[in-house]
């Protein structure tokens, strides 16, 4: 349990500092209109000089509690897709204690969606390319709302270092699933990934993460199989949670599998 403190606040450390980036073409765009108590319904747009056609939409992580577009890796990601001419769409949701819990998190995840699925015909894009990237929350956030998402809407899914169970939870992070769908029900959380989006899928995580252990990858990776769904999975050795947090290698090799992912998602639509 200590290690897993430990590995929590290592990941927050990894938050700090500066990194090579570049700024929205369009900042701080509604998505929907703002209603409702909370985190505001924004979103980033990065659109390239040279765009190949397909497009992203990224959903951040952060425990459920903390984090937003803005955060280091997403601009970190955003960067990369950018520089690869991939359009990037980064969004805000709302939060535990911030306006929301699970299902309000997956409701603005759609909804941002749909605004950005709508947005790509009028930049020149492939509305047929779009895919969906999300970092540990973000992945589990979306997984839900690509489920719910009509399948010819999306081209491919990259879900990295993702939360699907919670049985490994102890101390004060036990109160997570009461917090997120109003109940101590551990299993009801795993019900939700029973459903799986049939795009095809990649799965990155680090085989020495603290925080989610690797093995939730491994297991997700057989679910979705034994559906005859697409999946990929790619375990970074010697790699902790949120390892596009600070350069590293697994930071590199982990953005040219989204990148090669992604590409190859366009191709064949």
């Amino acid at each position: 349990m200590t290690l897993r403190y430990r590995a929590l606040v290592d990941s927050l450390r990894s938050m700090r500092g500066t990194i090579a980036e570049v700024p929205p073409t369009e900042a701080a765009v509604h998505y929907r209109a703002h209603t409702r108590r909370g985190i505001a319904p924004l979103a980033d747009l990065y659109l390239p000089l040279r765009p190949t056609g397909a497009s992203v939409m990224l959903v951040h992580g952060g425990a459920f509690v903390i984090g937003s577009r803005r955060m280091k890796p997403m601009r970190f990601l955003a960067a990369r897709l950018f520089a690869a001419g991939i359009a990037v769409c980064a969004v805000d949701y709302r939060l535990i204690f911030r306006g929301g819990r699970l299902d309000e998190a997956v409701d603005d995840v759609c909804e941002a969606f749909a605004f950005w699925h709508a947005r790509v015909p009028e930049l020149g894009l492939d509305a047929r390319a779009i895919s969906m990237v999300g970092l540990s929350a973000g992945a589990s956030i979306g997984t839900l709302s690509a489920a719910r998402t009509e399948p010819s809407r999306l081209a491919a899914l990259a879900w990295c270092f993702g939360l699907w169970e919670l049985d490994h939870l102890h101390g004060p992070m036990r109160l997570l699933p009461r917090l997120l769908f109003r109940s101590a029900d551990r299993a009801a959380w795993s019900e939700r990934f029973a459903k799986q989006p049939t795009a095809s899928t990649l799965l990155l995580h680090g085989s020495d993460d603290g925080l989610v252990p690797v093995e939730q990858a491994h297991r997700l990776a057989a679910h979705r199989e034994s559906l005859g769904l697409s999946t990929r999975l790619v375990i970074y050795p010697g790699a902790p949670h949120g390892f596009f947090n600070l350069p590293s290698p697994a930071a590199e090799a982990g953005v040219r599998e989204i990148i090669s992912h992604v590409n190859r998602a366009q191709n064949s639509s």
